[in-house]
C-alpha cells in the first residue's frame, strides 16, 4: 500500500515500523489522503475557475493530513488519545471534541513563546509540544536540519528545491518554515470559508494560486524530508531514500 504513494506521502509517512499498529494505520490513512489530493490538485486547470475554486480545500487537507502525519511520528501519544477517542461508542460527530487535532496549539503554538525556553522556573504546561514550537525547533527541527545539509553536501544530486534549501542556515529555516506554513494555511482557509465580501476570483487569480501551491508542495517536501534526519521521529527511511523521494516529488510538480 505504501508503494502506492505519491513521493510526498512517503516523506511526510516515512516507513511502517512494527507492522499493522494503531499509529501505522493512522500513517496509511493520512497518506492516502495526501496523495488522493496531491494527484487531484495536479490534475487541476488553473485558468479554470471551477477548478479554482475546490484548490484551497484540496490544499488545506493535505497540509492538515501532512502535519498530523508528523505529529504521529513525534509524538504518538497525542495521536493516539484522539484515535481513541474518536473509536469511542460515545463518540459524536454532532460534537465538538475536545481531543481533536487543533492547528493552533498542535501544529501551530498557540502560547507566546518564553524569552528563555530553558528557564528552571518554567512551569511544565509552559513547554509547548506543538510541532512547529520554538521548543520542537530546538530539540528537534534545527538539529535535523543540520544533518540534513551535512548529508546533502556528501552527495551528488542537485535541484533548484536542493540549491535553494542549503542556502539557509538552522534559524532561517525554522522560522520560514513556521511563518510561511501559518500564511499558507490562512491563505487556503479564506478560500474554504468564503469570506470575501469582494470578488475572490480577483484575489484567488490563476498566477496566486499557483504560486500558493508550489509554495506549500516545496515548503512541505523540505520538513518531510528534514524529518528522516533525527531519531526522534519514528519511521525515518534511509537518507539516500529520502532525497531521492524529494526530488523525484519536484520533478512532479515542476513538470506539471
Amino acid at each position: 500500500m505504501f508503494t502506492e504513494w505519491t513521493a510526498l506521502a512517503n516523506l511526510v509517512c516515512g516507513q511502517p515500523q512494527n507492522g499493522m499498529s494503531e499509529i501505522d494505520d493512522i500513517l496509511i490513512r493520512l497518506g492516502d489522503t495526501i496523495t488522493k489530493f496531491t494527484n487531484q490538485i495536479l490534475l487541476f486547470n488553473y485558468s479554470e475557475e471551477k477548478d479554482r475554486i475546490n484548490i484551497p480545500f484540496y490544499a488545506r487537507s493535505i497540509m492538515e493530513a501532512a502535519c498530523t502525519a508528523l505529529v504521529a511520528r513525534i509524538d504518538p501519544f497525542r495521536i493516539l488519545i484522539t484515535y481513541k477517542v474518536q473509536s469511542s461508542s460515545e463518540y459524536d460527530i454532532t460534537k465538538r471534541s475536545n481531543a481533536a487535532i487543533q492547528w493552533a496549539g498542535d501544529i501551530i503554538a498557540s502560547n507566546k513563546p518564553k524569552t528563555n525556553l530553558w528557564n528552571p522556573e518554567n512551569k511544565l504546561v509552559d513547554y509547548d509540544r506543538a510541532l512547529f514550537s520554538n521548543y520542537n525547533g530546538e530539540l528537534f527541527w534545527k538539529p535535523a536540519f543540520l544533518k540534513t545539509i551535512d548529508y546533502i553536501e556528501t552527495q551528488q544530486n542537485t535541484s533548484d528545491w536542493l540549491n535553494e534549501f542549503i542556502t539557509m542556515d538552522e534559524n532561517e529555516f525554522f522560522e520560514r518554515t513556521k511563518t510561511d506554513i501559518s500564511k499558507l494555511y490562512s491563505s487556503f482557509s479564506k478560500g474554504v470559508h468564503y469570506e470575501f465580501l469582494v470578488n475572490v476570483d480577483s484575489i484567488f487569480d490563476a498566477a496566486t494560486m499557483q504560486s500558493l501551491v508550489n509554495r506549500m508542495f516545496q515548503i512541505f517536501a523540505e520538513i518531510a524530508m528534514v524529518s528522516h534526519f533525527n531519531n526522534l521521529m519514528s519511521g525515518s527511511m534511509e537518507h539516500i531514500l529520502c532525497i531521492n523521494n524529494f526530488m523525484q516529488f519536484e520533478e512532479m510538480i515542476n513538470g506539471v
